[in-house]
């Protein structure tokens, strides 16, 4: 269900703009540094925006950014497709040394003999070599028995040397092959480059090494902190705040009472429970935590506009639960941090609004009898018919489990070029509602888009029951019935088009 706000009712139907096609245009145009710092702040302030982190991903210069983007998307869908093209992608990147394989020829093995040649061969020497019977008992007869010992003897000494050599060169072989090289001592011309450069990771990389060759080297453990400490500033300045974190704890493991690493650890740690109470849509835990970071360090990445946001959607629910006073002390606070921003000012002056007397209901309006709309739930389709003729076939998307949208028969009873649901914080073009629910109002309108941040919502859902009650349509397929549908045109929402017919 979507409380709505009229932006400009004169103004003609425009498709709508996201921030995060305008980065992907930047993009796409070359402009790639516009469209890097354009994609931080969205993620910033949509931190589930997974093609936001993807296309950061694709445009980092830095390893560490790209490789902390690709996380935080794998981390909102492990299973989206572009996943595998971006790790490929990356890798192409960022890898110096490509992997060879080495063709390994191996020489044929010769032909065998003829069936019966090597049989007869030895056959023959056995003739011609094996003396007869009675030449042999001639030679025993003939030769004394201290020359047959001494034979013996000569016999079992060359087993037994043959023997000795033969253990001796399994040995040798078997340690050679189980011998495995030691790490090769790393490279100080490559880890002064790498501080020249900045490239914080690889420095760690470098030390890290050498501690494994040499952990009493002196002066390592002051060099592997400065290391650590400039990484986790690099990560919090880009806005990578857990991956930071990560590093000053290493900090804070190598010099317990590094004070200015325990400062980052806290305001961390703060703001990170802000960030996932404000995803879990908790506002008062992340008001709490993230006011704790802005009056640490105003300056923290994103801090402000995060409070501020959470400030606003704060109000917003406080508004919808009917808490008036509460809620125009949370815009009061919204306005004190951004008082550039109108919105804060407009649900301000809607909340007085709301506190004045109410206005009578408007006049019924007489239904258009030759136009009908019918939205089948089961189907997840809508048929538009003109003087009971099919015009009009469009995949919808209706309301998920628990916030159904309403089976009956209904009528548009206004029509907005784009309207806000200040319960949702989204805008919604193409605005055209049919039935009241209690003080809200669902309808049928184009893909919904976050207010702030220009993501929009359920793009690639369409098909499935999604929304929050309302019937959604493609941007361009809601442009069409927009400019088709009359104020007063019949609606007809049926479990199935398979039961209903003109």
């Amino acid at each position: 269900m979507l409380s709505v706000t009229q932006t400009d009712p004169k103004t003609q139907p425009t498709p709508p703009i996201g921030r995060l096609d305008e980065a992907i245009n930047l993009a796409q145009s070359g402009h790639k540094l516009e469209a890097r710092d354009l994609l931080r702040q969205i993620v910033a302030w949509q931190p589930v925006n997974q093609a936001a982190w993807l296309w950061l991903s694709a445009l980092a210069t830095e390893r560490g950014e790209a490789e902390a983007a690709l996380a935080q998307a794998r981390q909102i869908n492990p299973t989206h497709p572009s996943l595998i093209r971006a790790e490929q992608w990356l890798a192409r990147h960022f890898t110096n040394q490509p992997v060879t394989q080495e063709s390994i020829a191996v020489a044929p093995s010769p032909p065998p003999g003829q069936p019966g040649q090597e049989s007869g061969v030895k056959s023959g020497l056995l003739k011609k070599a094996t003396p007869s019977l009675n030449n042999l008992l001639q030679m025993v007869n003939s030769l004394t028995f201290g020359v047959m010992m001494a034979v013996v003897l000569i016999g079992l000494l060359v087993l037994f040397v043959g023997l000795a050599l033969q253990v001796n060169m399994t040995v040798q072989a078997s340690q050679s092959a189980s011998m495995t090289p030691l790490p090769p001592t790393p490279d100080l011309t490559q880890l002064e480059a790498a501080r020249s450069a900045r490239d914080w990771a690889t420095v760690v990389k470098i030390l890290e090494a050498q501690q494994r060759l040499n952990p009493d080297l002196p002066g390592l453990n002051e060099q592997l902190t400065q290391a650590y400490w400039q990484k986790g500033l690099a990560l919090r300045h880009k806005g990578f705040v857990e991956e930071a974190l990560l590093d000053f704890t290493h900090v804070l493991t190598l010099t317990p009472r590094h004070l200015l690493a325990e400062r980052e650890v806290r305001l961390a740690q703060n703001y990170l429970a802000g960030a996932q109470h404000y995803q879990a849509g908790q506002w008062p835990a992340a008001i709490t935590a993230l006011k704790s970071v802005y009056t640490d360090a105003a300056d923290y990445p994103h801090i402000k506009d995060l409070l501020f946001s959470a400030y606003y959607n704060h109000g917003l629910a406080l508004e919808a639960a009917g808490q008036l006073p509460e809620a125009k002390d949370a815009f009061n606070a919204a306005v004190a941090l951004r008082p550039d921003l109108p919105d804060p000012h407009r649900q301000l002056t809607d909340i007085e609004y709301a506190l004045a007397p109410q206005t009578p209901l408007p006049t019924p309006i007489s239904p258009i009898s030759n136009k009908l709309i019918i939205v089948g739930i089961a189907e997840q389709r809508m048929h538009v018919y003109a003087d009971n003729k099919l015009v009009f076939d469009f995949v919808v998307s209706t309301g998920e489990p628990g916030r159904d949208t309403a089976i009956g028969s209904f009528q548009i009873l206004d029509k907005i070029d784009v309207a806000y649901a200040s319960t949702w914080n989204l805008d919604m073009p193409y605005w055209m509602g049919i039935y009241w629910s209690g003080p809200l109002e669902n309808g049928i309108h184009a893909l919904p888009i976050v207010k702030h941040t220009g993501y929009k919502l359920w793009d690639g859902y369409l098909g499935q029951r999604v929304s929050y009650g309302c019937v959604i349509l493609s941007d361009a397929d809601a442009v069409t019935l927009y400019n088709w549908a009359d104020i007063g045109t019949p609606v007809k929402i049926v479990p199935s088009l398979a039961d209903w017919s003109p």
